[in-house]
């Protein structure tokens, strides 16, 4: 069997498993292989890192998706300044996320406009980017929620869910 053959299979066998990374970095990762030396093992190592990324990358965009964030907004893109009575530390604190390791539950409260939902929205992308379940809902529309569960005898596997 010829190198273009090989070559030509393992193209045809990276398609056949849908392994659209590995297809797309297969030459790059070659050269580098070739330019560095690389073992084998390092180099399919290289090769599948490409994967493994995208498809971690893909498990976090659906989480957020349908976590139902009414935007996508960070912790980086909230103006501390803007609003001087919100504790910059703690909310930092809040993103590291060890209140969902004490099963510990936040509210925000306060006024229209100072930032509840942003900081919210905020925390909810952070625990979905480390793959955590996350579903935001504003608490009118969870009272409705309940409210009609309650009426359709069905509160108790709502409350569950």
């Amino acid at each position: 069997m010829t190198l273009q053959t090989n070559y030509q299979r393992l193209q045809d066998n990276l398609a056949y498993l849908k392994l659209k990374q590995c297809m797309l970095h297969l030459d790059e990762t070659i050269e580098l292989a070739n330019t560095q030396s690389l073992s084998h093992i390092e180099w399919l190592l290289k090769l599948s890192d490409y994967e493994v990324d995208i498809k971690r990358q893909n498990v976090i965009n659906h989480m957020v998706k349908i976590s139902n964030f009414p935007h996508l907004k960070t912790l980086a893109d909230f103006e501390f300044s803007f609003q001087p009575q919100i504790n910059e530390m703690q909310i930092k604190d809040l993103a590291s996320l060890g209140f969902m390791e004490q099963a510990e539950n936040i509210v925000f409260l306060g006024s229209s406009g100072v930032g509840k939902t942003h900081l919210a929205t905020s925390l909810g992308i952070e625990s979905s980017r480390n793959r955590r379940s996350t579903y935001f809902i504003k608490c009118h529309d969870l009272i409705q929620n309940l409210k009609s569960a309650k009426d359709e005898g069905r509160l108790e596997t709502r409350l569950k869910h």
